[in-house]
This record gives structure tokens, C-alpha cells and sequence, in this order.
């Protein structure tokens, strides 16, 4: 993936995790284990549920394709799944431990971060009526590390 690519996914995931979206609500649902389609749009003027106080699980909204930020114009409406939620600091990996130590030791900064570990392509039909494939738009599973 390009240096310029992964910056702006990173910052669109970023922007999600920290309620800096487009409107109420944008923090989206988790999604429910095995869960394929019929995703929830989350409930306009409530309180939307904080991703970041849950554990590392994967969430999803539902967007118009012109609101992913990419430049794409379409009317269609596509599943924008992220990870977001709190990761244990014990985390029982080599990585997590060794990070554990350097915490400990000060020589390192933070704690394991929840992230995508799998990514799903996403298709729409574009306003021309031409499918446009974005490889890797969309976290298909999540971990803490």
C-alpha cells in the first residue's frame, strides 16, 4: 500500500476513534460476531456509545461513498468497518511483553494498540456506472498489538 494511502486510512481511522467524524453518531456500532449484513445505524441524537471504553472489537458505519474522503462520486452507501476499543497492557504476546518491560524500563511510550488484522475490499457502482473496487478499505477482524 502506498506511504500516502496509509496515511490517510490512518487518519480516517484516527479521526473515527476520537468522534472527530461527520455528525451524531459517528462512532457506528460493533459488530455483532458473525454479523454479514444489515448493519445499525446508530441512533440520531443519542449518546453514542464510546468505542474507546469497550475492548478491542470491530465497528462499523454505514456511509454514503462520497463521506470515506477518497474522491469518489456516487450516491451509493457502503459498510466502512475500523477497530477501536481499550487493549489490556498484560497482553501475552512476545511484542506485548517485551513493551510491558520498556514501559517499565521508561524507554518506551504507550501500550498495545487495537488494530485491523484482516481488511475486506469495498465496491460500489460509481455516478459514471462504472464499479470502483477500493482493496482494503474496511477492517474484517481486529486485535490488540
Amino acid at each position: 500500500m502506498a506511504p500516502g494511502r496509509v496515511l490517510l486510512c490512518s487518519l480516517l481511522l484516527l479521526s473515527l476513534q476520537l468522534g472527530l467524524g461527520w455528525g451524531p453518531g459517528v462512532r457506528g456500532a460493533p459488530v455483532v460476531e458473525g454479523e454479514l449484513r444489515g448493519t445499525q445505524r446508530p441512533q440520531l441524537g443519542g449518546r453514542p456509545r464510546r468505542a474507546l471504553a469497550s475492548p478491542c472489537q470491530l465497528w462499523s458505519l454505514s456511509l454514503p461513498v462520497a463521506e470515506l474522503g477518497l474522491g469518489y462520486a456516487s450516491e451509493e452507501t457502503v459498510t466502512f468497518r475500523y477497530c477501536a476499543g481499550s487493549c489490556p497492557r498484560g497482553a501475552r504476546t512476545q511484542h506485548g511483553l517485551t513493551l510491558a518491560w520498556l514501559r517499565g524500563q521508561g524507554r518506551a511510550l504507550g501500550g498495545p494498540c487495537c488494530r485491523p488484522t484482516r481488511y475486506a475490499d469495498v465496491a460500489f457502482l460509481d455516478d459514471r456506472h462504472r464499479w470502483q473496487r477500493l482493496p482494503q478499505l474496511s477492517a474484517a477482524a481486529c486485535s490488540c498489538g
